[in-house]
């Protein structure tokens, strides 16, 4: 009760600010706009197609909040417009996030990220999301393997064994560079069963890969390599969903991503032949 009240009265502190922000589109695109540099008025007339009054009065009352200051003819940010700026652009990302990503969130277990990144969840905006169909069961993990096939660095945490992608990331290994993979217990057991030992042992003591386990309540399949993340999770009931895949190639994704795998590496433990 003590957080609730607390958060409560942080609302009614931020409530009429969190408005004049979110509230007009005009103030929104402008500090959107500032948030890139310094712009005079036509600047701002040919990116955010509207007229010099309807910008004139919005900039008017952001100068008000001491969010835009003007000088010389420019209009810019001030430090705290900055700061403004860059929160609000935060909330925008992450609210695309939730709603590209909500058949992916909703109803599945997402206990499993931590809630620093989950605050982070904008870093997914311009993720895709892959789904099976009718007449391809198997397309999110198609589209992994041929996004595996060329990637290099490969970077893998998962509850569930796929032996088809395990081959990959294990093929042509001197040329793919370093492969780090965490399973749970049950599933490290399977893989060590799974490939050859002397192999085995020859991969790791050249450094070529490392292998960790993490207790076995991690229910995620994340894999994440020079140049894209993917992500799959487990449904509310507790089955991993194959039939789901996030996937994107952009550097703030894949960052997250490898923020991802670092928590639980930091929490993991380390794998000896």
């Amino acid at each position: 009760m003590v957080k609730i009240k607390e958060m409560f009265e942080i609302y009614e502190r931020a409530k009429d600010d969190m408005k004049f922000l979110i509230t007009s589109d005009v103030r929104s695109k402008i500090l959107i706009s500032l948030n890139e540099g310094s712009k005079n008025l036509e600047n701002l007339r040919n990116e955010i197609h509207l007229s010099s009054s309807t910008i004139l009065h919005g900039m008017n009352q952001l100068k008000q909040k001491d969010i835009v200051v003007k000088e010389s003819g420019n209009y810019s940010l001030s430090q705290t417009g900055k700061m403004a700026a860059i929160i609000f652009e935060d909330f925008m990302k992450a609210l695309s996030s939730l709603s590209t990503c909500k058949n992916l969130f909703l109803n599945h277990e997402t206990k499993c990220i931590p809630n620093s990144l989950i605050k982070d969840i904008g870093c997914l905006n311009d993720a895709v999301l892959i789904k099976s169909t009718t007449t391809d069961v198997l397309r999110p993990h198609t589209v992994l393997s041929d996004l595996l096939s060329t990637t290099r660095n490969v970077k893998h945490l998962s509850s569930v064994f796929y032996p088809q992608n395990v081959e990959l990331f294990l093929r042509n290994l001197e040329e793919r560079g370093n492969v780090d993979i965490i399973f749970t217990r049950e599933v490290l057991d399977k893989l060590v069963g799974f490939l050859d030992h002397v192999e085995l042992e020859n991969w790791i003591s050249s450094g070529k890969l490392k292998l960790g386990c993490v207790n076995d309540s991690m229910k995620i399949f994340l894999t994440v390599g020079d140049d894209f993340m993917a992500m799959g999770l487990f449904s509310a009931e507790g089955n991993y969903d194959l039939n789901l895949f996030l996937i994107s190639k952009g550097e703030e994704a894949i960052s997250w991503g490898n923020r991802l795998f670092n928590h639980y590496l930091r929490h993991a433990e380390k794998f000896e032949t």
